[in-house]
């Protein structure tokens, strides 16, 4: 086993040092992040520990240290290589973005000779790397050019240039991917923090003081990785001018954007930018500033906010979900509230064309595929409003919010502990969080949802920290979680609850006295392999009670025995009453639950009516279900609900729920079925129930093969 330059210069660092070194003086000096340090130091420690040598101790509070006998090995011994420096190489990609950085940044600057001086590499190597640049600027709309004595130099709309560049770095500078690699692009930016880490410093602490005045002006706050990805944009935007670049908004945005008090705080901005870097921002500039904070995710957002069309939207996409997945949500002015304040974001996102990746996107649709199915059929009002589909980026952070909803239940369990969730990626991400918590671990009560700004000056009290990010414990133990919480991580983290709560001790004591009662009775020969096989026993058992319960298909919910078929019925309540009759015959469902579907319909209206056709009667589980079931009538002639044409129905789909959950994958194969008009002409002609179910297994075939 070797040691490559870079980690044997850490172990020359860690040899001549006297005294204990902190991980972040590591960091600083080898221009690499606090990942990279702890991976490397486990590798230094294999390496001694193949020599017979000990390894590097951490000691609490100070750092890390090589024990002595260690370090006087290493000066003696001739076949160890001290590096008194390394370099750092960067990758393709690394390559590509710091070119990107110098050619929009600091154009003046873009040479051969200057793209080998950054990179490393040869004449040859930044030659192929520009070839593909190229090909990555053309597929935007921008190209590069070259001129003899000139230099390089790209063209292309300027709102365009700053998005792209914004867009490639944001995620290397709030992910601190490689310090190393944040650090040069800095210095691309802003060369003045070339000399001194405290330049670099205090250029973020000024950018951030602007942004955080930008906040109290309109009364919100952005999540931590929107703060760094406008503290970039604005970091472009100094760079641009400096260049004298600016953009141009149109008249018409412009005189919108101004009633705003995004507007307000954006002009103040731009003084202090004017003011700190001694640069011009004229009134488009400006502009963009209020557009980018319009766009950005908020952590919270105060009650009433507008403007009133969006407000009315989110209202008609709350109505949507909860018809298309029947259920009504206890607090749908909490959920308004809290979708209101994703959407206004959203909307001016989509507007100007700001691209907001969203990392947990294909995670989403793969683990949650009927909650985002469900979504994108409630996004349609928004989606209207707008004129365009919504990505499905988009769409994966609004199924955030309703499925944090969704799951948000009233509980009888007495709380035997208090947590706080730190999570920088927004309120919708918060609350799928905390849902996943609240229903996976007993008597857990989330006290509050921080972001890692505010939990820097948290004073409060909580039993444990869950945490989407890596946070280093204190005096509160920390359990790290993902936004996405599947079935293995479910039993990692109530394993580490459980070891937090003496959960392990009272295992280790149930264990005990089985042994102490099998030794009155028998001769134990294997005394420790049988405690390891009691200890497997009682952990499997743990583990099979804590398996997700698998939702039901609709054709398992739907059968031929909860199928009918008639020609007419007097009025809308005879066809509920008439459709729920399977249901009551089987016992899935009690005589109020029919009463509690119609007085739903007098109370609410027809909302039961999802599409012309199709009606799918419900009413809260708590009205009289017994367990989860769905009927379904087929009429000739349709029924109204209302005197409107459109709330006419000829198939009637009867769903008793027992939850806000276990039917939703059935019913999203209900409505995927319903949106073809093949399919609904296919239920209204016929007469079979065998017919039925041979159109709802072929399409959930169908979707299992795409």
């Amino acid at each position: 086993m070797t040691l490559d330059n870079r980690r044997a210069f850490l172990l020359s660092i860690l040899r001549d040092a006297s005294d204990p070194i902190p991980s972040e003086e590591l960091q600083q000096r080898m221009k690499v992040s606090e990942r990279t340090i702890y991976y490397d130091l486990d590798h230094i420690n294999q390496w001694l520990i193949s020599n017979h040598l000990s390894p590097i101790e951490k000691t609490y509070g100070k750092g890390f240290e090589l024990p002595e006998e260690a370090k006087a090995y290493l000066l003696e011994d001739d076949t160890f290589e001290q590096k008194d420096d390394w370099q750092y190489h960067y990758t393709e990609e690394e390559r590509l973005l710091l070119l990107t950085t110098l050619l929009v940044a600091s154009p003046r600057q873009a040479s051969m000779k200057r793209f080998m001086e950054l990179t490393l590499v040869s004449r040859g190597t930044v030659a192929k790397d520009l070839r593909k640049l190229k090909e990555t600027f053309q597929k935007s709309g921008m190209t590069i050019s070259h001129q003899r004595g000139i230099g390089y130099r790209t063209e292309g709309e300027e709102a365009v240039l700053r998005n792209h560049l914004l867009n490639l770095l944001s995620p290397i500078l709030t992910e601190n991917r490689s310090s190393r690699l944040a650090y040069d692009v800095y210095y691309l930016l802003y060369p003045e923090t070339k000399e001194e880490e405290k330049d670099l410093d205090h250029l973020k602490d000024n950018l951030m003081t602007i942004i955080y005045e930008a906040e109290e002006t309109m009364n919100l706050t952005f999540t931590d990785a929107m703060i760094t990805r406008l503290a970039l944009h604005l970091l472009i935007l100094v760079k641009r001018r400096e260049e004298q670049f600016s953009l141009t908004v149109a008249e018409a945005e412009k005189a919108t954007i101004r009633d705003t008090d995004a507007y307000l705080a954006a002009k103040q901005v731009a003084e202090k930018l004017e003011y700190s870097f001694s640069i011009k921002v004229p009134e488009d500039d400006t502009v963009s500033i209020a557009i980018m904070l319009l766009g950005s995710k908020v952590l919270d957002h105060p009650g009433g906010i507008g403007p009133e069309k969006l407000r009315e939207i989110v209202q008609r996409m709350v109505e949507n979900f909860q018809t298309h997945a029947c259920i009504l949500f206890d607090d749908e002015k909490g959920l308004e509230e809290n979708l209101l304040a994703h959407v206004i974001p959203a909307y001016y996102r989509l507007l100007h064309g700001i691209e907001l990746p969203n990392e947990l996107s294909e995670e989403l649709q793969e683990t949650y595929q009927d909650l985002f199915h469900l979504t994108k059929q409630a996004a349609a009002p928004l989606e209207y409003f707008l004129g365009e589909k919504l990505p499905d980026e988009e769409i994966s952070y609004l199924s955030l919010h309703f499925g944090g909803w969704l799951h948000k239940e009233k509980k009888q369990i007495k709380t035997k502990y208090r947590a706080i969730i730190v999570c920088e990626n927004g309120i919708g991400t918060s609350n799928m969080v905390k849902s996943q918590l609240e229903s996976v671990i007993a008597g857990l009560e989330i006290t509050d949802t921080l972001s890692m700004r505010e939990y820097r000056s948290f004073d409060g009290d909580a039993d444990v920290i869950f945490s989407t990010n890596y946070l280093k414990p204190d005096e509160i133990p920390v359990i790290h979680v993902p936004v996405i919480i599947n079935n293995e991580d479910k039993e990692r983290i109530i394993g580490q609850v459980n070891n937090l709560f003496d959960e392990e001790i009272r295992e280790e004591a149930l264990i005990e006295q089985v042994m102490a009662t099998i030794d009155k009775h028998a001769t134990i020969h294997q005394r420790t392999f049988l405690e390891e096989e009691l200890k497997d026993l009682l952990n499997q058992n743990q583990k099979s009670t804590e398996k997700e319960f698998e939702k039901p298909m609709l054709n398992e919910l739907l059968r031929e025995d909860t199928i009918q078929f008639k020609d007419s019925v007097s009025g809308w309540e005879e066809a509920i009453r008439l459709a729920s009759e399977p249901l009551l015959k089987k016992e899935t469902i009690q005589p109020a639950y029919v009463d509690a579907m119609i007085e739903s319909v007098h109370e609410l209206g027809p909302y039961i009516v999802i599409a012309p056709d199709i009606a799918i009667p419900h009413a809260r589980p708590e009205a009289g279900v017994n367990r989860l079931g769905m009927s379904f009538l087929r009429l000739k002639e349709p029924v109204a609900f209302s005197e409107k044409e459109k709330h006419q129905a000829r198939l009637i789909f009867v769903l008793a729920a027992i939850d806000n959950n276990t039917h939703l994958k059935a019913l999203a194969q209900l409505t995927e079925i319903l949106s073809e008009e093949q399919n609904i002409k296919r239920l209204a002609d016929t007469n079979q129930a065998q017919e039925v179910m041979k159109l709802i297994d072929e399409n959930i075939t169908m979707r299992e093969e795409k």
